[in-house]
């Protein structure tokens, strides 16, 4: 549905046209339209039957809104071309979660727009953890950093993604807050992360733990061994990305054993971290560890397509082991690879 408005000043009149843009059949659709006025709302129901509808109301002054599917019931992709005042008076004045989410859509797909701006900011304090978590999103949109965004939604924005990621009580929204403002890598917000680490969930120590990595490695690393014994998920990650960025040696054991003992899945994600890893080693035994370790996943999943993602990551660790001339361990990569690629 595509779905625009005029209003004639001379004859009170706001005209809606909605047209049916899908090929084939058309569909005869019931729909419910609220329209308003003067601070009242009036609710129109109605019918479409054409391949494009136009809709007249005669009414006492232009509307703030007229909202088409008001109920929001209609399963239908539309392109609405409200102004950017409607979509602020229908974030403000509509009813129904959907109404808000429209206009935080809208919002975020025009970050430059001063009353958009104003949408996704309200959205920061939205009711609804959903809604909350999509304005963090907008702010996340370009290369996952808010330093990229408008420089005025930022500095509108940041305060409150700063009090979400100390006080809201959804972990998801708190998590993604912590991530928000670890694109900064301000140190500034130090603290915010350090207090997080209590917190009783792991998305949310994950990424605190990560946004001090992003100021202080040294400071991530120290953290990250309390929390080596308890961890899933993203939080098994981050330490995995602190051990393999900075850990050496020393934390080679324990990476290489949670690689090991972790599910497929687990050894999918943190194929690249160990592969760095191995890459910077001293300890040519385990370097060796490493190798074989990748090329017995590279065999045993080949069925399913490993070979390719496997023989990337030896690439990667072959280029790595050549700045140092270690060259029992390009030959090891060499017969890791042909081994991989003669497996049935």
């Amino acid at each position: 549905m595509d779905i625009s408005y005029k209003w004639g000043e001379s004859t009170k009149t706001e005209s809606v046209y909605i047209a049916q843009k899908q090929d084939g059949q058309l569909f005869k659709l019931p729909i419910a339209i609220d329209i308003y006025t003067d601070g009242k709302t009036e609710r129109h129901q109605v019918w479409l039957s054409g391949k494009s509808d136009t809709l007249t109301f005669k009414l006492s002054a232009q509307p703030a809104l007229v909202n088409v599917d008001a109920d929001k019931v209609l399963v239908t992709q539309k392109t609405d071309h409200k102004t950017p005042a409607e979509f602020d008076f229908q974030y403000f004045n509509a009813p129904l979660f959907l109404d808000r989410y429209e206009a935080l859509e809208f919002a975020t797909a025009n970050q430059d727009d001063k009353t958009a701006q104003k949408i996704i900011v309200a959205a920061l304090n939205d009711k609804f953890s959903g809604l909350r978590m999509k304005a963090l999103e907008a702010l996340n949109k370009k290369n996952e950093d808010i330093r990229n965004i408008n420089a005025d939604l930022r500095n509108a924005a940041l305060p409150k993604v700063i009090e979400l990621a100390k006080t809201d009580q959804n972990t998801q929204v708190k998590a993604l807050a912590l991530r928000t403002l670890a694109a900064m890598k301000d140190s500034a917000n130090m603290e915010v992360f350090k207090q997080a680490l209590a917190s009783p969930s792991y998305e949310v120590e994950a990424s605190a733990l990560f946004g001090i990595n992003e100021i202080d490695p040294a400071t991530a690393l120290k953290y990250a061994k309390g929390f080596e014994d308890d961890n899933v998920g993203d939080l098994m990650q981050v330490i995995v990305r602190i051990y393999a960025s900075i850990g050496g040696d020393a934390k080679w054991p324990y990476v290489y054993n949670r690689y090991v003992n972790g599910t497929l899945q687990e050894q999918i994600h943190l194929t690249e971290k160990l592969s760095g890893m191995i890459g910077g080693l001293k300890n040519p035994e385990y370097v060796h560890q490493g190798i074989e370790e990748l090329k017995w996943m590279g065999i045993t999943y080949k069925k399913k397509g490993a070979a390719e993602f496997i023989i990337k990551h030896l690439n990667t660790i072959k280029e790595a082991r050549s700045k140092i001339n270690d060259t029992a361990a390009l030959k090891e990569i060499d017969e890791a690879i042909e081994a991989i690629n003669q497996a049935k």
